[in-house]
């Protein structure tokens, strides 16, 4: 359980790392108050410990587990961004539904 904690610790710091980036937007993003977006939130930083504990077991450097907890959602959300968009109109002015490809493109 040491390891899990450890890795969902490093998810928590990419999250604290997300906010600390916006705080000196002009406006705060409208999806932080959605349940959807702290949902996945959770999910990532759960994805972070699980992802550790999976590497190394019961059994790891603290530094390296919480490496590995950090990176998680970062490389989650580079895979899920990487995908190709669907052809169609790009100049539409529309706020797009909640889904998983909008969420990693903070």
């Amino acid at each position: 359980m040491t390891v899990f904690g450890v890795g969902c610790a490093g998810g928590i710091v990419a999250e604290i790392l997300h906010w600390w980036n916006l705080r000196q937007a002009e406006q705060l993003p409208a999806y932080r108050v959605s349940l959807f977006y702290w949902g996945v939130t959770a999910a990532m930083i759960i994805a972070g410990g699980f992802v550790a504990w999976l590497y190394f077991g019961g059994r790891a450097e603290g530094i390296i587990a919480f490496h590995v907890g950090i990176s998680t959602p970062l490389i989650l959300q580079k895979l899920v961004t990487s995908v190709p968009q669907p052809a169609g109109a790009k100049n539409v002015i529309a706020r797009p539904a909640p889904s998983l490809r909008n969420f990693f493109t903070w």
